[in-house]
C-alpha cells in the first residue's frame, strides 16, 4: 500500500486533485508544477499551452465540466472557457425542448 493511501486516508483526493492525476505512470506536467495551474489571469491560450500534449487532456476536462467549482486550468481550459462549455451544452437542448412543444 503506497504511503498517500495509509490508514484509508487519500489527502490528494480531499484537494481535488483527481485520482488519474495521482496515479499516473507517466510524466503529468501539473503534477511536476501544480502552481503553474492556479495563475491569476491566465488566457485561453495560456490554458491550453500548459497541458499540450498531456495524455489526460481530455479525462482532465470532462472531470473539470463536471465540477463547477474548480478553479484553475483544467483539461487545458480555464474556469471561463467551461463556464462557456456548459452553457453551450445546455443551450441547445433548452431550446430544442421548447420547439417541440
Amino acid at each position: 500500500m503506497s504511503e498517500h493511501h495509509a490508514a484509508g486516508a487519500r489527502p490528494a483526493l480531499s484537494l481535488g486533485i483527481p485520482e488519474f492525476v495521482m496515479e499516473a505512470r507517466e510524466p503529468v506536467p501539473c503534477r511536476e508544477d501544480p502552481d503553474a495551474w492556479f495563475a491569476e489571469g491566465l488566457q485561453q491560450s495560456d490554458a491550453e499551452a500548459l497541458c499540450e500534449g498531456c495524455s489526460f487532456l481530455t479525462v482532465c476536462e470532462t472531470f473539470a465540466l463536471e465540477r463547477p467549482e474548480l478553479f484553475g486550468v483544467w483539461g487545458g481550459t480555464t474556469r471561463r472557457e467551461r463556464e462557456r462549455l456548459r452553457r453551450a451544452r445546455v443551450g441547445p437542448v433548452a431550446g430544442a425542448g421548447a420547439a417541440a412543444s
